[in-house]
């Protein structure tokens, strides 16, 4: 054998051996079957907080409700606490299913749900409650609180692919947000469809949308909203009782009116829990859309910053998850999830406290609501998976600080 040829044969087995040894160190460092990265620590510590701040809250506020549907003072807690099981089990569950792979599911799940919240205005599957066709009557939900999922998945899908707006895949994801915020304002849920709206916003301007053109749609927009509801009579009463509630103290003002009493009854400290007086049928759904005063009159300005601290630390450590992906599908749909429970907070929050009119918005985590309390889970359960991938933070090393 020629010494070329012998010394091509060891150099070859050479680079065999190096590139099976990197192989096998490749080998070593990947994660075993069923080993996930852990979950970002801070934002399920906050979340734990809300859901147990939630279940006292309930607790204490729906006894009288309770009492009366059922002489039972624990039946609404316990009905919530069965949401809670079923939201967290799919919270947990959703949290280990790869967030990617909802890339595939992003249609078939936002059609489910448009033709779920269609057929609550069909006569015999829909349930009008409070002059709102939002339920169905052959299931125990609210659909439309799942279409808040399905918007901001079809708008991540499509800006995350798209490169313009007039693209055929923006213009068939926008199209099912359109149709689907159309059958919610007709129910008619307005306070769901400008959440829904200022979600599509903040995100379209996350994406890089530009500013000029994103907010030039609220000049539009505005107008339309303002026309519907002044051209609803029953929107445009809560809007007058909004502006003048002690016109009409024992009507449309009512529910502010009693909710300023709960606020203001609280002081410092609150009256204790399992005190507040307002609940005792002066303050109407205290355990839905009104808890926060009636947490407010029974935890006083401490507990209502607690839990305003607690929300604003998911804002931070949300948004954080969100900046930190790479993806940029991942990194949309963490931001329009967070954006939205903070979004929908923020709203209870000022209506409670007669900021805005009246809308039968619930506070996330906190107020009783089977739908919600689930639909708000399935979010947090992806948010969950998501900050699993979401990169720390790099450290500057000593070198790069020395110079």
């Amino acid at each position: 054998m020629k010494k070329e040829e012998m010394f091509s044969e060891i150099m070859s087995y050479q680079n065999y051996q190096n590139n099976e040894k990197i192989r096998r160190k490749k080998k070593k460092n990947l994660p075993k079957f069923g080993k996930l990265p852990p979950v970002d620590k801070n934002i399920l510590i906050v979340i734990t907080m809300l859901i147990i701040f939630g279940i006292v809250a309930i607790f204490s506020a729906s006894v009288p409700e309770s009492v009366a549907v059922s002489s039972n003072p624990l039946y609404y807690p316990i009905k919530h606490i069965q949401s809670a099981v079923i939201g967290i089990i799919l919270m947990i569950g959703l949290s280990l299913f790869p967030y990617k792979k909802w890339e595939k599911f992003v249609m078939p799940f936002a059609v489910f749900v448009t033709i779920l919240i269609a057929m609550t205005l069909v006569p015999g599957l829909g349930r009008t409650d409070y002059g709102s066709s939002r339920w169905l009557t052959f299931l125990p939900i609210q659909p439309s609180e799942f279409g808040k999922f399905a918007c901001i998945l079809l708008l991540s899908g499509a800006l995350y692919k798209a490169k313009n707006l007039f693209e055929p895949i923006m213009l068939k994801h926008c199209g099912l947000i359109v149709l689907m915020m159309a059958i919610i304002f007709i129910q008619p849920n307005m306070s769901m469809c400008i959440i829904l709206f200022f979600t599509c916003l903040a995100m379209l301007f996350v994406a890089g949308m530009n500013f000029k053109v994103v907010f030039s749609s609220l000049w539009v927009v505005v107008p339309l909203a303002a026309l519907a509801i002044f051209k609803t009579s029953y929107q445009s009463k809560r809007i007058m009782g909004w502006l003048d509630p002690f016109s009409d103290p024992q009507g449309i003002g009512y529910n502010i009116i009693q909710s300023w009493y709960a606020i203001s009854s609280g002081g410092l400290l609150g009256t204790g829990l399992g005190n507040s007086k307002q609940k005792f049928y002066y303050l109407p759904v205290g355990y839905t859309d009104f808890i926060f005063s009636v947490i407010a009159e029974e935890m006083g300005f401490v507990g209502i910053t607690v839990l305003i601290l607690l929300f604003l630390s998911f804002l931070h450590f949300g948004f954080k998850i969100a900046m930190r992906c790479d993806d940029g599908f991942g990194r949309l749909l963490a931001f329009g999830i967070v954006f939205n429970i903070g979004a929908q907070a923020f709203v209870n929050m000022c209506v409670a406290s007669g900021v805005f009119p009246v809308t039968g918005v619930t506070l996330p985590l906190i107020s009783y609501g089977g739908s919600s309390f689930i639909a708000i889970c399935i979010m947090l359960g992806v948010l969950l998976n998501i900050s699993r991938y979401a990169k720390p933070k790099e450290r500057k090393t000593e070198d790069a600080q020395k110079q």
